[in-house]
């Protein structure tokens, strides 16, 4: 689902970026790891091509850089779906003012690698 709401029948409740190979960092209990951003909204993201491999139901500290902002914005998951050297997370203990936060972030991270402006 690319920047639209969830279709119905599907699981997901939440507005879903895609995300073209944007490096993200994530920590384990154990171990510090890259990836690359597949998709991402307010309850989860997808990444691939894991540095560190993760298991399911593992918690994980993941570290986005968003251009507008001057510090990294960490935000804690967990592990709910592992394929090869790709996975997917569900963010927890983000309450709705955090998860409007991300989708301005992202909308205005997404319009500004397209070249659009407010005034467009």
């Amino acid at each position: 689902m690319d920047d639209s709401a969830a279709a119905a029948g599907s699981k997901r409740n939440s507005l879903r970026f895609s995300i073209k190979e944007q490096p993200v960092r994530y920590k384990t209990a154990y171990e510090d790891g890259e990836a690359f951003l597949v998709n991402i909204s307010t309850g989860g993201c997808g990444v691939r091509k894991a540095s560190v491999p993760v298991a399911l139901d593992e918690k994980i500290l993941f570290s986005f850089d968003i251009h507008s902002l001057d510090e990294p914005l960490e935000v804690r998951a967990i592990c709910v779906r592992l394929e090869g050297d790709s996975f997917a997370v569900q963010f927890i203990g983000i309450d709705d003012v955090e998860a409007n936060r991300i989708i301005k972030l992202l909308a205005g991270q997404a319009r500004s690698e397209k070249g659009y402006t407010l005034s467009d």
